[in-house]
């Protein structure tokens, strides 16, 4: 085989393996409702690509999706909760219907997510927090056990969450790809 011929297979290989690759992640990592996520994460001094990564963990953007525990949209956010974060704003309590709206559930759970940073003040522990709940991650924070200084987890005592959280880091260097183009 001459050299020409190697050096054309080898990059056609390579190519190809490059391009399953991009195709693999569009399947694994979509994205939609892009301006609703821009919009809402900056309104809430979030980054676009940590929102979208917790949409995908959360319901693979599927704004129609509910969780066994009634968490409902694309943030999987409970009514309670959306209706706790609009109580803190002076706003009107919403109906489950309008928690299916995708730029109402991404700007609730943005404002839900910021709420979280603010009262940890670890993004880690504000998502572990956003699975797990806040009476759980304060309970784990205030253990000894699995935080050293009681704002930091060092270990996550869930597995569900902890994978969690794990999930949303591993999506967020593929978000932050599309985001930063």
């Amino acid at each position: 085989m001459k050299i020409g011929a190697f050096i054309l297979i080898f990059f056609s290989c390579v190519a190809f393996v490059l391009s399953a690759y991009n195709l693999f992640n569009v399947f694994t990592h979509p994205l939609k409702f892009e301006t609703e996520i821009v919009e809402c994460s900056k309104n809430f001094n979030l980054s676009p690509e940590l929102v979208a990564s917790l949409i995908n963990v959360e319901s693979s953007f599927n704004e129609n999706s509910r969780s066994n525990k009634d968490a409902i949209g694309l943030m999987q956010l409970k009514l309670s909760t959306a209706n706790y974060m609009n109580e803190l704003n002076s706003q009107d309590d919403i109906t489950e219907n309008e928690l299916f709206n995708p730029k109402m559930n991404i700007n609730l759970g943005c404002q839900y997510l910021r709420y979280l940073i603010n009262k940890f003040e670890n993004i880690n522990t504000a998502l572990a927090s956003y699975n797990a709940g806040e009476t759980r991650v304060r309970s784990w924070l205030n253990s000894g056990i699995y935080s050293t200084d009681g704002k930091t987890l060092s270990y996550i005592p869930y597995e569900e969450t902890r994978n969690y959280v794990e999930k949303i880091n591993k999506n967020l260097k593929y978000y932050k790809k599309i985001f930063n183009k």
